[in-house]
């Protein structure tokens, strides 16, 4: 299996936009069109595949200047549990340093807590229902 980086004219993003979208919003009955939100466009996407499939991806979006928050990190369900989230973590959090971050920052679901925290996040206030998808969160912070 192999990192890499998408563009969003990469006909693998289309799968990463399935794959999102069926994991984190099609059960909610949310319009497609919730994929596209202010920070799609300018965030880094890297996924890991495997002879042409998609098996994990996560997003990096700088939202001010050394603050980078990571999103949309998934793991087809299949294959959860095999470590490959916490290699697109590392490789995104690696993405940001290399870009300067000062903090990097995510909303994470309660049942993932631990594997971001073995990557050196910790957890900031209180857990909130997320306001897209109704799910409770929590967010967590790694410093650089």
């Amino acid at each position: 299996m192999e990192i890499i980086y998408l563009n969003s004219t990469d006909e693998m993003y289309q799968q990463v936009l399935n794959l999102r979208y069926d994991l984190f919003f099609r059960e909610r009955g949310l319009p497609r069109e919730i994929l596209f939100d202010a920070l799609e466009e300018n965030s880094t996407h890297v996924a890991i595949i495997e002879q042409g499939d998609l098996y994990a991806y996560g997003r990096l979006s700088e939202t001010a200047k050394g603050i980078f928050k990571i999103s949309q990190m998934v793991v087809k369900p299949k294959i959860q549990g095999k470590g490959l989230g916490s290699r697109v973590l590392s490789e995104l959090v690696n993405s940001a340093l290399e870009k300067g971050a000062k903090e990097v920052f995510l909303n994470a679901r309660l049942h993932a807590v631990s594997m971001y925290g073995k990557i050196g996040f910790e957890t900031v206030g209180s857990s909130f229902i997320a306001k897209g998808t109704g799910v409770p969160h929590i967010k967590m912070v790694k410093c650089c």
